[in-house]
């Protein structure tokens, strides 16, 4: 199975919906590419947010045998976190994974 942001955007929905299970989170169980993933407006405290991310780097390992540390440096010198939304998470997977595969 070839790597498409719809795949990403599956992995990271799937991870999100677990969490909310898991958590008791009931906004997690209705999420979409608009979903705050950090921030004020956000269900996910910083430990949530470390286990989706951990949760969606093994999950990319497992289906796609890719690789990636999404909780670098680089994400963490930006202006604009790319975990702030679903949309914007996935628009960075895709960006690190367009980079090792160059």
């Amino acid at each position: 199975m070839q790597l498409t942001r719809d795949s990403v955007l599956q992995i990271v929905l799937s991870v999100l919906q677990e969490l909310g299970e898991d958590l008791g989170i009931n906004e997690l169980q209705k999420v979409d590419e608009s979903t705050r993933l950090f921030g004020a407006r956000s269900c996910l405290d910083s430990m949530n947010l470390i286990n989706l991310i951990a949760e969606v780097e093994e999950q990319l390992f497992d289906e796609f045998e890719i690789e990636i540390t999404l909780a670098n440096q680089s994400a963490m010198s930006r202006t604009a976190s790319p975990f702030r939304r679903v949309s914007t998470c996935v628009d960075y997977i895709m960006e690190l994974v367009s980079k090792n595969n160059s």
